[in-house]
């Protein structure tokens, strides 16, 4: 029963996974065009926002898998506690700075870029090292939760155009989204595989929209 319940949430992820992936290779490819012929600096960090999403989305599934192992044979126990710190590190720095990057997209005149990329490796780093000593999903959504928070303020501050809120919406939600995803995949939530469901999509369709607003840039 539990194994057919482990399997279905497996699947279920994967699937999730996939299309998050594919949307997010989708955007920063169907970007890549424009971005060539504006050399638009905003459309270059919206890329890496969406190319490190990508990647941070794969390696969550990394880390579920690792995840559902440790439940479904009680004896590596041991082993994915070990393993689990190890697979935290690359999901914590890659999302980080997704973050950073989607953010930075629309605040790059206000600071210069190799300001922006010193410090926000400094700081992806240094979540990462907490969420290898801490071992803790948790946490590292409530840290990159209240970094969010705090680079939206800053990013809100001198924007009032409703284009420019509009769009910071759905990098809030995308951002939002991949948080509580992080937050459902701790170990003691992995059963909550409604809740899983339902965030998940959406998240998808969060995406979806981002890409058709990318389609329409590029018509």
């Amino acid at each position: 029963m539990m194994h057919n319940f482990l399997g279905k949430g497996f699947e279920a992820e994967f699937l999730y996974t996939f299309i998050v992936v594919v949307l997010c290779f989708l955007v920063y490819y169907k970007t890549k065009e424009i971005y060539e012929l504006t050399k638009h600096q905003g459309i270059k960090y919206f890329r890496s926002a969406f190319l490190f999403f990508g990647l941070a989305y794969l390696s969550r599934f990394l880390l579920h898998i690792v995840i559902l192992m440790g439940i479904s044979f009680s004896f590596i126990i041991p082993r994915r506690v070990m393993f689990l710190p190890v697979f935290t590190v690359p999901v914590t720095y890659l999302s980080t700075m997704a973050i950073f990057f989607l953010i930075y997209s629309t605040i790059w005149k206000k600071i210069k870029y190799k300001y922006f990329i010193i410090l926000s490796n400094i700081i992806a780093i240094s979540i990462s090292i907490i969420a290898f000593c801490s071992k803790s999903l948790i946490l590292i959504s409530a840290l990159q939760l209240l970094l969010l928070l705090i680079t939206v303020v800053i990013s809100t501050k001198d924007h009032k155009k409703t284009k420019k809120k509009y769009t910071r919406t759905l990098y809030f939600l995308i951002s939002v989204l991949w948080l509580i995803n992080l937050f459902l995949l701790s170990p003691g939530r992995i059963l909550l595989f409604g809740s899983k469901i339902f965030f998940q999509a959406f998240s998808i369709i969060v995406f979806v929209v981002v890409y058709l607003k990318v389609l329409k840039w590029v018509k």
